[in-house]
């Protein structure tokens, strides 16, 4: 008898000790759900620098990755040999032509300039010559700047001929000396759902001001909000266009696009490795090549292959990502211009901080990084910080005014 229960008792210990080890091994382990279960929103690689434990605890939206026509409108005036570089890189790079029409846009009548354009053939789209829209009027304070009234009709005549004429739910616009890296175009159609989900953001640019190759994290996917808006490549939705189409001016529409009364406290998204660069031929343009040389031709466009449809691109959401952002932010020690040259290289973040337009000119002059403002913010700011690297240490130059109540 006492045999017999030592037995029982051996047996059952034995069992229930299998039962441990069993539930054991499989903590963690999630059975696949049911068919009629919804499935998480996010089933693709998360940015490294918004790791989901940190993103939100809140229920988290899905933004649906369709594809959309978006024809890329070219801008030229009399650079042959800038148009035809461009529109060639265009051609490497493009996947499809249904889904992204080429159309050359013209102005000047610069008859070499046109005849490129014409032996591209049925490559591209269509191509737009501007009309003769009488002359331009140009105040006299501005008339040694003429240049940057008529690019302002030719962008006006062609973006609403585009948009509103051709129908097109939104455009790519780039310009003839822009270089454009491998993904420009993925990188345009994995955005633009995020452009018409959040209506806080008002432009999709390829553009980094400040993406110079030293002052930028080697991370290909990574992507920023920001309050200033870039151009030099750009996405632009019909719904903005017709909303501001009303008022654009005659001259100098980059910086009116930055005006607090177009831009309505929206942003821009724009990435950390640019997707374009500015080629030697922008030394010939209305600017005379300014800050080419300092900057301009030091900005490096992404060489990596992304692959952008398998990229979650929802920590962009501002409900998301303005508490990451501001988190990360005040991780970081606040630093002086002095402790720059001791900083170890174990120290992954610091902030230094400004009060004023003249401190923040100051630091962004140690750092090496565009130092001007327009409509008062500084390039590539969110929220007023600017970041970019100094060695290994990610950079965050702060304004003192805690907590941020705008420009």
């Amino acid at each position: 008898m006492r045999s017999i229960l030592k037995k029982i008792f051996i047996t059952t210990g034995v069992f229930f000790l299998v039962n441990v080890i069993l539930l054991i091994s499989l903590k963690g382990f999630h059975a696949p759900m049911s068919k009629h279960e919804p499935g998480p929103p996010i089933d693709k690689p998360i940015n490294p620098k918004f790791p989901p434990s940190v993103i939100s605890t809140k229920s988290q939206p899905s933004i649906s990755k369709t594809n959309t026509i978006l024809p890329v409108v070219v801008f030229g005036c009399n650079r042959p040999r800038a148009l035809q570089t461009h529109v060639e890189a265009l051609l490497r790079i493009r996947k499809d032509p249904e889904l992204h029409p080429i159309i050359i846009s013209l102005d000047c009548h610069n008859d070499e300039t046109i005849q490129v354009a014409k032996n591209f053939g049925d490559k591209i789209k269509t191509i737009i010559e501007l009309p003769d829209l009488g002359p331009i009027h140009v105040p006299s304070q501005f008339e040694h700047m003429s240049g940057y009234y008529k690019i302002a009709r030719h962008y006006n005549y062609s973006i609403n001929y585009v948009l509103n004429k051709l129908n097109y739910e939104g455009i790519i616009i780039t310009e003839d000396d822009l270089e454009v890296s491998p993904d420009f175009l993925d990188y345009f159609q994995a955005l633009y759902p995020l452009l018409i989900h959040d209506k806080t953001v008002w432009c999709i640019s390829a553009w980094n001001d400040n993406g110079i190759d030293k002052k930028t994290a080697r991370e290909p996917t990574l992507l920023h909000r920001t309050d200033f808006f870039p151009g030099l490549g750009w996405l632009l939705s019909q719904t903005i266009w017709n909303e501001i189409k009303g008022t654009w001016p005659a001259g100098f529409w980059d910086d009116w696009m930055r005006l607090p009364e177009q831009r309505h406290d929206r942003v821009c998204i724009r990435p950390e490795i640019s997707r374009t660069a500015i080629s030697p031929e922008g030394k010939k343009g209305v600017s005379q090549g300014q800050h080419y040389e300092k900057y301009l031709k030091k900005i490096i466009k992404n060489t990596v292959p992304v692959d952008w449809k398998s990229i979650d691109i929802s920590y962009l959401i501002k409900d998301r990502y303005d508490p990451v952002f501001q988190a990360r932010v005040d991780a970081c020690p606040v630093i002086t211009i002095s402790d720059l040259g001791h900083l170890n290289n174990d120290k992954n973040c610091a902030q230094l901080r400004y009060s004023n337009n003249k401190e923040f000119i100051t630091i962004a002059n140690t750092l090496e990084i565009m130092n001007d403002f327009k409509s008062n913010v500084p390039r590539t700011a969110y929220r007023g910080v600017v970041q970019c690297q100094y060695g290994s240490t990610t950079i965050y130059v702060t304004p003192t005014q805690q907590p941020w109540n705008g420009y």
